[in-house]
């Protein structure tokens, strides 16, 4: 389910509290429309998601039957 995927996604909170500066920085630029702040908050956005690649364990999913 896409739930799961999230949680496991976010589950490093390095990733997790880079993704929320990377909203609000985001929301923040497309209030404003600052195109270069909207650029910062992708570049945060995609540096959470490499130091999840980095540092990714095998995650076992239990799933319902």
């Amino acid at each position: 389910m896409w739930c799961e995927k999230l949680c496991t996604i976010h589950k490093n909170p390095i990733n997790c509290i880079l993704h929320l500066i990377a909203g609000i920085i985001l929301v923040y630029a497309l209030w404003f429309h600052n195109i270069k702040l909207i650029v910062v908050a992708i570049i945060i956005a995609i540096i959470g998601h490499i130091i999840q690649a980095i540092t990714k364990k095998p995650v076992e999913v239990k799933r319902k039957r």
